[in-house]
């Protein structure tokens, strides 16, 4: 168990492996200032990810302006005969529980967010227009396609902005490594009632119990009085203009557009003659090896392939 005591030597540790490097030992009331701007990939991220950001901001008197970038039509069931007009309603009963007013949808298809100078060019055309002094977006450990795309467009957009800006991370359907802890221990009530009103999404799945205990879970290096924590990566403009502008990134050669490139799979009109032979060639062979693994065959000859292969490599060291 952790006590005061070992938190406070944590805190204060020069061990390069210290946990306080990892991970905050406090938590703020406020992960910045000034107007705000919400990045969300579909309708209900925006609470999930930081609503008690946003209550936050409100409280504090920063303007704040949420944008919903797709149309969330593929997360409603066939008993909904209008999904996209479904999870807009949904989006702005939770925006009244929240506090702010007309959040903004760009409606691009579910799963259909596309990275490249359109999305880009449509974050900076949103930053000017609102005079965003901080940006939150979903982060780029996030596994869903549509979030990831819309992390690292945010992260491309404030790493162009000459003035000063800052971007914060959220988590939603994957943790990240944050740099901000933020206490929304009395906001965790309200927020939980803004997460509920998204009804056709908790129909599928219990998405307010998962994030009820990720924010729970991030009270871990807290004092016991914290109760729920939302966590964030906080990078400004010239942390996102050196690479690499995270410690987590996969290499220093790595540049953020060239790993948002290699996330973007030609569309079929993109595609050569030569890319489409390549690719049915990959799909037959997968598939062979796919039949080949579910084979009874393959999996009762294992121990006899396994065995020949000693012995092959035996008889060569001989």
């Amino acid at each position: 168990m952790i006590t005061a005591t070992d938190l406070t030597s944590m805190k204060t540790s020069e061990h390069p492996f210290s946990e306080s490097r990892f991970v905050p030992y406090r938590a703020v009331r406020t992960v910045g200032r000034g107007p705000v701007l919400v990045l969300a990939p579909h309708p209900d991220d925006e609470v999930f990810g930081c609503g008690g950001a946003i209550m936050r901001h409100l409280e504090a008197g920063d303007p704040v302006r949420v944008v919903i970038a797709t149309d969330g039509a593929l997360g409603v069931g066939p008993d909904q005969p209008d999904p996209i007009r479904t999870r807009q309603n949904e989006t702005r009963r939770a925006a009244d529980l929240l506090g702010h007013q007309d959040p903004q949808f760009w409606s691009w298809p579910d799963r259909g967010l596309e990275y490249g100078e359109t999305l880009i060019d449509q974050i900076l055309e949103a930053i000017a227009d609102w005079a965003a002094e901080l940006v939150y977006a979903p982060s780029w450990w996030e596994i869903h396609p549509d979030h990831l795309t819309l992390a690292l467009a945010s992260a491309e957009a404030v790493r162009r902005c000459s003035r000063p800006l800052q971007l914060a991370f959220y988590e939603v359907g994957s943790p990240l490594w944050p740099n901000r802890l933020l206490d929304i221990t009395d906001l965790a009530e309200r927020k939980r009632a803004a997460m509920a009103c998204f009804a056709s999404q908790m129909a599928q799945q219990d998405y307010d119990r998962h994030v009820a205990a990720l924010n729970s879970f991030r009270t871990y290096t807290l004092s016991s009085e914290v109760r729920a924590v939302e966590a964030f990566r906080l990078l400004n403009g010239e942390e996102l203009r050196t690479p690499p502008w995270d410690a987590m990134r996969p290499s220093p050669e790595t540049t953020l557009a060239a790993l948002a490139e290699s996330l973007r799979l030609p569309r079929p009109s993109e595609r050569s003659a030569e890319d489409e032979e390549t690719a049915a060639r990959i799909r037959a062979l997968t598939e062979e090896i796919e039949a080949l693994e579910r084979s009874t065959s393959w999996r009762l000859t294992a121990p006899l392939r396994w065995l020949v292969t000693r012995l092959r490599g035996i008889g060569r060291r001989s």
